[in-house]
């Protein structure tokens, strides 16, 4: 398989996370339920090829734009094999309000194969701006980056048949999509099984990624929602996500 026939190599599976929710979200604050020192670590896989790890991890709470927030990471990086082929060594910090989870902050660092990108985005509720390096866009409400979402969804009740409607924020754009509880399932990864919600995005009853297809989540049904499995189906095959231990 050629590398320019699927980007996939980019090991887009590693930041499936990123992809899926990096989001404002159109709803009411809840209580954050964080607990610093809480890690997940993944591993990951392109159809039965093993590809890297991925970590996210709650590092601890730190004062950023003038309000106290979690600090939370994901790093990703491909494992030796892939690294012939593509080598990613990614990392994404970003701050959470420490009441309602909403973003304050957030810093990537990007380096996949030859390409580098660092990207900054700022949040300033009372100027109603939000700032990614030199852009700027008004923003009007409280807005969500990946990670925000990921954690808000943790916090409140899920049932299947429930669908959420979110606003995507991402390099200052904003995209509206749906989130819809889908089913129950059992799963089995690393970690262990699970009992499991299945959590699928939409954008005008279409799947949200138009030219690569579909994508799950699998939040634990419990009451820790847990993302045991994140998958996402592509034009050249199938990229996975599996739990693979956790600290909570």
């Amino acid at each position: 398989m050629k590398l320019s026939e699927n980007r996939l190599l980019k090991l887009n599976i590693l930041f499936v996370l990123t992809h899926l929710m990096a989001t404002v979200l159109n709803a009411q604050a809840v209580p954050a339920q964080l607990q610093v020192g809480e890690k997940l670590q993944y591993n990951a896989q392109f159809n039965i090829f093993p590809a890297g790890k991925a970590t996210l991890s709650v590092i601890g709470v730190e004062e950023v734009n003038g309000a106290p927030a979690y600090h939370v990471q994901f790093s990703a990086k491909t494992g030796s094999f892939a690294d012939r082929l593509y080598k990613v060594r990614d990392q994404i910090d970003t701050w959470l309000d420490l009441n309602n989870l909403i973003t304050h902050r957030q810093v990537k660092s990007i380096r996949e194969g030859d390409y580098r990108k660092q990207l900054t985005s700022n949040i300033f509720y009372t100027d109603g701006i939000a700032i990614t390096n030199n852009d700027t866009i008004e923003i009007s409400r409280d807005v969500r980056d990946p990670y925000s979402l990921f954690y808000y969804l943790r916090t409140i009740p899920l049932q299947v048949g429930d669908t959420f409607e979110f606003t995507a924020f991402d390099r200052n754009k904003l995209t509206d999509f749906q989130i819809k509880v889908d089913k129950k399932e059992n799963v089995v990864v690393p970690a262990g099984t699970f009992t499991c919600l299945v959590i699928k995005p939409y954008r005008d009853g279409q799947t949200l990624f138009k030219n690569q297809g579909d994508m799950k989540i699998w939040f634990s049904d419990d009451a820790k929602k847990i993302p045991v499995k994140i998958q996402i189906k592509l034009k050249f095959g199938s990229m996975l996500l599996q739990l693979k231990s956790f600290t909570l």
